[in-house]
Formats: structure tokens, C-alpha cells, sequence
């Protein structure tokens, strides 16, 4: 294979946290026209990463690549961040670690219905560090996938975090109300909105 070919889901960063993204060296249809003269902004999704070694060095951010204004998300809309929708990132293996929790669930209450009903001469340290064991590992996998609405789903102006989480019926009309603001503002010099 050659490239940046996908390994198993889409081609784009699905994690905030997540470290990558398009390289600092790379040139953009924004740098170009800024060392124009032009004033640039992308209003709306960036998927090209946001950070190479810390949470907030932000090395791969829009503002990094020709943009002089950020207003958005520095990931795709996913499902994940509308209330009630569907499971997006991860899908399959979270239904894996679903089924396996309640495999393990029903397998420690088994353990505990034949204790009591003297079926099985089993000590109760071994019940209970197996429900233990249930519970941190639910907690673990849910810790990740759980919270994504809070840590994916976030609206940044330029560096800073303007919304978190945000508010997924509300973003179509503060896009259009930031596109008309960064057109109001630069409507005497030389500008290009990218949406």
C-alpha cells in the first residue's frame, strides 16, 4: 500500500487527544493566498489534526496552516456528538466490549445465585474480586467512549475553547452568524471564507 492509506475506518483524526495531522511543512491554498495579502478564516470542520506532542502545543491547528481565524470543530461532526445519536467511533469493538461485559456480569451472578444456593462451594473473596474485576473493566472501556460528547465535541475560536460540549442544534446558525462576522470584518481588505 502507498500513502496514508486507512487502517479500518475513516481517513481522519477521531480523537481530540489524539496526536497527528497534517504536516507543518505541507502548503496550503491559505498560506498561499496569506502571504498575498489575503485574510483568511475556515469557518466550520478542520480534520486535520491539532496536536504532535502535548494536548496543547497545537501544531497542526488551521492557524498554523494560513488561516487567520478559526472558528469550529478541530474534528468531524460524528454522531456521537447529538444527543441520543447513534455509536460511530469504534462501533464494532464497542459492541465487543459490550457483549463481553455482560457475558462477565452474568457469569459473576451465576457464581453469586449458585453460592447461595449451596450448588457451588466457592469462597466469596473469588466472587467478589471477580465483580471487582467487572467493574473496573467497564469503567475503563466506558471512560473512553463514555465521555466522547464532552471531549470530542468541542467548538474553538482560534486557540481557545469557546464550547464544550457543544451544542450540536444550535452550530448551523452560529456558523452562518461567525461567516457573516468575518465578512463584516474584512470586508475592506482582501479576504477568502472557506466553509
Amino acid at each position: 500500500m502507498l500513502g496514508m492509506d486507512s487502517c479500518g475506518g475513516a481517513r481522519v483524526v477521531k480523537w481530540l487527544g489524539s496526536s497527528g495531522g497534517l504536516p507543518p511543512n505541507e502548503t496550503t491554498f491559505a498560506s498561499i493566498l496569506q502571504k498575498q495579502g489575503y485574510s483568511t478564516g475556515i469557518i466550520g470542520k478542520w480534520h486535520l489534526g491539532m496536536n504532535c506532542e502535548s494536548l496543547n502545543d497545537h501544531c497542526h491547528h488551521p492557524l498554523n496552516h494560513g488561516f487567520d481565524y478559526f472558528y469550529g470543530t478541530p474534528l468531524s461532526l460524528m454522531n456521537e456528538c447529538q444527543p441520543g445519536g447513534l455509536i460511530e467511533i469504534d462501533a464494532p469493538f464497542r459492541a465487543q466490549l459490550i457483549l463481553l461485559t455482560q457475558i462477565m456480569t452474568f457469569a459473576v451472578m451465576t457464581l453469586v445465585i449458585a453460592r447461595y444456593s449451596n450448588m457451588v462451594a466457592i469462597n466469596w473473596k473469588i466472587i467478589f474480586y471477580s465483580a471487582l474485576f467487572v467493574i473496573l473493566f467497564f469503567i475503563t472501556w466506558y471512560l473512553k467512549y463514555g465521555f466522547v460528547h464532552y471531549w470530542n465535541c468541542i467548538i474553538m475560536r482560534n486557540h481557545e475553547i469557546v464550547e464544550q460540549p457543544m451544542n450540536f442544534e444550535k452550530k448551523a446558525s452560529q456558523m452562518l452568524r461567525e461567516v457573516l462576522q468575518f465578512i463584516d470584518r474584512y470586508v475592506s481588505l482582501a479576504f477568502i471564507p472557506q466553509q
